[in-house]
């Protein structure tokens, strides 16, 4: 709905070509759902539909982020017991060698 109002706030200031869902924003006064303005500047301009696909990429790489960081956990501990064992076998093996 910001994308929305944002929109407002633009068509209201005069014409604007819109290429490829995405304006350029140099300076806009936003009034937000509940009455409020916000000046602002420097920045960019989605489209409803644009925000809405934003939104869903946003949503899959955090889940993502979270599969690989579950996954990344599991893994560290696993090669650090796999070595402590093989390091403890070796340890032993060399003792009876050299006894």
């Amino acid at each position: 709905m910001r994308c929305l109002a944002l929109a407002l706030a633009l068509v209201a200031s005069g014409p604007v070509r819109a290429e490829a869902e995405v304006l350029d924003v140099a300076r806009a006064t936003v009034t937000l759902q509940d009455g409020r303005t916000v000046d602002v500047g420097e920045g960019c301009w989605l489209s409803e539909a644009r925000c809405i696909g934003t939104a869903r990429e946003v949503r899959r790489l955090q889940a993502e982020n979270e599969a690989l960081r579950t996954q990344a956990g599991a893994v560290p501990l696993v090669k650090v017991l796999v070595a402590l064992g093989l390091g403890v076998g070796l340890g032993f093996a060399a003792a009876r060698l050299v006894r």
